[in-house]
Formats: structure tokens, C-alpha cells, sequence
């Protein structure tokens, strides 16, 4: 399950494909909604059934990215769905190892497709029966389990998304958000397939972290503390003091940054500049070079 995992952990990016409910402009700033143009051959629909009601959006919208499908859509009120599919063609693929996500108006938390304490469990899935590349549009269908994704409060039971339909939800490409990532690991090309960059929480500290994976879901994640400047910092392996900090993943192999450094070239508001080198640990350690992003977050 660790590509499950790896989903789970960038889960905020989610927030860039919704929007928010008291003005028309998208969350994230790399998202520009002159990029979603109308559909032209029918309206957008984005529905769903649950506690006895039926759930419709108000604003829906997608991302193709590398191997990955994000689809997001809000209503009125605030609550969304948002999902994250590993995927870039039509298909029927399971829940479980996706992320269907509903999240009520005004709460952090909501009802995932996915059972932390049996990862294993069918929760139901979800299909793409169309990608229509002349209008830019995705359509398909979803049904799942959905459990409640703060695994500190158990008290509050599964809900059941039954009928899903989304129709000619406009979508927008990786190429046109206008990320970039580079590295080699031992001196061949990690070639990424997705880049995702998220505000996480670290040990209580708020980090800036750049994402990628390749299309063999090998995966690699740099993270900078969100209050630092431009200006080159050293990487220790002391994830509980260092301003700034790297994972690689490479045929399932986690190891963590011990030594190396991140260069933040330059950052603004929600746009971050720079380049890095690293060496892992481990009995075969990973070394990582000619690092660079340039990414919105």
C-alpha cells in the first residue's frame, strides 16, 4: 500500500482543484480559470447520493497529470469532493487504492475511500468513461465506502456514496500549471510524471513540500520550512531541528536525507525557486544530484 500512502500524504493538493464558497477564484494560485473554458458539448454535472439526499456541485473542475486524474468539486456551502485517481485513461479502478474523499462544509476532516485499519477492504471505485481531448472534458462514475479521516475520533460511522456521476467536468493538463522538477539518483534521470506542492505540517512546523513521482511510483519529496528566505541550507538527517529536509523512494525503498543541502533561489507568496543534492541513508545509500524545482504552492 505504499502508493496509497504516499496519496494520503499529499492530500491537501486537493484544495488547488476547488473552489472557494463566497468568490470565484480557484485556491491555488497556479490554477487560472480562464484555463476552464465552457464545455461545449453539454453541461457540467457533478452529482452524488448520500443520507438520503442527493449532493450537486456547483463548480466542478480536473487535472491530468502525469499518471494521475484530480477531479474537484464544491457546491454553495463549502463541502467538496475531491479525488485523486492513479490514472490518465479511462477505466474502472478501485477506491481503496485511489483517494474518493467528500469533505463537509467547514471541517479539516471527512469520509475517504479508504479503511486505515484495513487497507485491503473493497470501499467500491470509481470509472472513467470519457476523456474527451477536443473539449478538454472528463466524464465517469463513482461509488464508495467513505471513512472518516481522523483516525483519533472512531466513533463516527462509514458513509455510503452511492450514484456518483460527473459529466463534462473541464480539465486543464500538467504542462499548463508550469511546474518543473529535475534530479538524478546515482547519476540517472528521476523522471517524474507528477509533481504535487503542498503546505504540510512537520513536527509542529510548517514546511513547503515539492512532491514527485515517477510513472514506477518510485517518489521523492523536498521540504523547506515555510518562513525561510532565499539562501542555501544544510541538510543533517535531524528531521526534528533542520529547516529543511528530502525522502527518495526508489523500488519501495524509503530512505531519509542525512546529508546535502536545499538552495532556495527565490520565493514570493505562492511561487518557490531552487535546487538541492542529497545523500540518503541506508545500507545502499541514495545519492541524489542536480536537483531543481520551480513550482507554485
Amino acid at each position: 500500500m505504499k502508493n496509497i500512502k504516499f496519496l494520503a500524504a499529499i492530500f491537501l493538493i486537493f484544495a488547488a482543484f476547488t473552489f472557494t464558497s463566497c468568490e470565484n477564484e480557484p485556491i491555488d494560485s497556479a490554477i487560472d480559470l480562464d484555463d476552464f473554458e465552457p464545455p461545449t458539448n453539454g453541461p457540467t454535472v457533478f452529482k452524488a447520493d448520500f443520507g438520503g439526499e442527493t449532493w450537486t456541485s456547483t463548480v466542478a473542475q480536473a487535472l491530468i497529470s502525469g499518471n494521475f486524474i484530480s477531479i474537484g468539486a464544491t457546491k454553495a456551502d463549502g463541502s467538496t469532493f475531491s479525488f485523486l485517481v492513479e490514472s490518465n485513461s479511462v477505466g474502472t479502478y478501485p477506491a481503496n487504492t485511489n483517494i474518493l474523499a467528500y469533505t463537509p462544509a467547514g471541517s479539516e476532516y471527512g469520509y475517504w475511500s479508504v479503511n486505515f485499519a484495513n487497507e485491503a477492504e473493497n470501499t467500491g471505485s470509481i470509472t472513467i468513461t470519457n476523456i474527451n481531448t477536443v473539449n478538454k472534458t472528463i466524464s465517469g462514475t463513482f461509488t464508495y465506502k467513505g471513512f472518516w479521516s481522523d483516525l483519533d475520533n472512531t466513533s463516527i460511522i462509514p458513509v455510503d456514496f452511492t450514484n456518483g456521476v460527473f459529466t463534462n467536468v473541464p480539465y486543464i493538463t500538467q504542462t499548463e500549471t508550469g511546474d518543473t522538477f529535475f534530479a538524478k539518483v546515482g547519476g540517472t534521470e528521476f523522471a517524474d510524471v507528477d509533481i504535487l506542492t503542498v503546505i504540510t505540517d512537520i513536527n509542529g512546523q510548517e514546511f513547503i513540500s515539492v512532491g514527485a513521482q515517477t510513472a514506477a511510483l518510485d517518489d521523492m519529496t523536498i521540504s523547506v520550512r515555510s518562513s525561510l528566505t532565499t539562501g542555501t541550507y544544510p541538510i543533517t538527517g535531524d528531521i526534528a531541528v533542520d529547516n529543511v529536509q528530502a525522502i527518495c523512494t526508489m523500488n519501495s525503498v524509503e530512505q531519509q536525507a542525512v546529508s546535502g543541502s536545499i538552495t532556495i533561489i527565490s520565493k514570493t507568496a505562492d511561487h518557490i525557486k531552487g535546487t538541492f543534492q542529497y545523500v540518503t541513508n541506508g545500507t545502499s545509500p541514495f545519492t541524489v544530484t542536480e536537483g531543481a524545482f520551480d513550482v507554485d504552492y
